[in-house]
């Protein structure tokens, strides 16, 4: 059975690209009562003064009973910014915490199970995030026609989709038969469905709030080792 919360937050900072994907919203027994949508890029400098704002406005006496963000796959530094705020929340508040996928939250969004999830990364690739499979990067050049039967997300449609997977030129690389959906990113409430499926235990798995990354990390240690602590 899904949990529903009376009063929720949601934060969305998965989004890379250059259009409004990311969103922080507050919503009221499933309703969204207060929601500004961001654009991918620098989006994380406006999560905290967002939720500030709207909690101000909304008149809320209390905290939500439930925080719920999406761990990605994404923006490396939107996923830092938007969980980091989500797991102080939740420790400050006392409330309750469930991250959730991309794929997960669109694919509930959209209502569609079966549509694999395309979204935006760097280095001529994309994440892939398949329903039931695990979130991976693939090269764009890698496609073959007859890969996913149904695909959706930023990748494939919206301001920031890629060249290769649009018009002609998509429908030859990933075959006349793969339906593209018209859904760039999920809505708030798609997104707290899913976190209520997850916390219900759904077919939607519940995640901690930690960013979900695909990639290794670009940073590493120097040759020489770390300098030692100062004294």
């Amino acid at each position: 059975m899904a949990v529903r919360p009376e009063r929720c937050l949601v934060l969305n900072g998965a989004g890379a690209g250059r259009g409004r994907s990311n969103l922080v919203a507050l919503l009221e027994r499933g309703v969204v009562v207060e929601e500004q949508v961001l654009a991918g890029r620098g989006a994380s400098e406006r999560f905290a003064p967002a939720v500030q704002a709207m909690l101000a406005r909304s008149g809320w006496e209390r905290p939500p009973e439930m925080v719920v963000a999406v761990v990605g796959p994404g923006s490396f530094t939107g996923l830092r910014a938007s969980l980091s705020l989500a797991a102080g929340l939740v420790r400050g508040w006392k409330c309750q915490g469930v991250g959730v996928r991309l794929g997960d939250a669109l694919r509930v969004t959209m209502q569609r199970d079966d549509a694999t999830i395309l979204c935006l990364a760097r280095r001529g690739r994309v994440f892939v995030d398949p329903p039931g499979g695990t979130a991976h990067a693939l090269p764009v050049s890698d496609i073959r026609p007859g890969c996913w039967s149904v695909v959706a997300g930023d990748a494939v449609h919206g301001d920031d989709a890629l060249p290769e997977l649009t018009g002609q030129r998509g429908e030859a690389l990933l075959g006349s038969e793969t339906v593209r959906l018209p859904h760039a990113s999920p809505t708030a409430a798609g997104i707290f469905v899913a976190a209520c499926q997850a916390s219900g235990h759904g077919s939607v798995m519940a995640h901690a709030l930690e960013p979900l990354y695909v990639d290794p990390p670009e940073a590493k240690p120097p040759a020489g080792g770390l300098r030692p602590a100062p004294q």
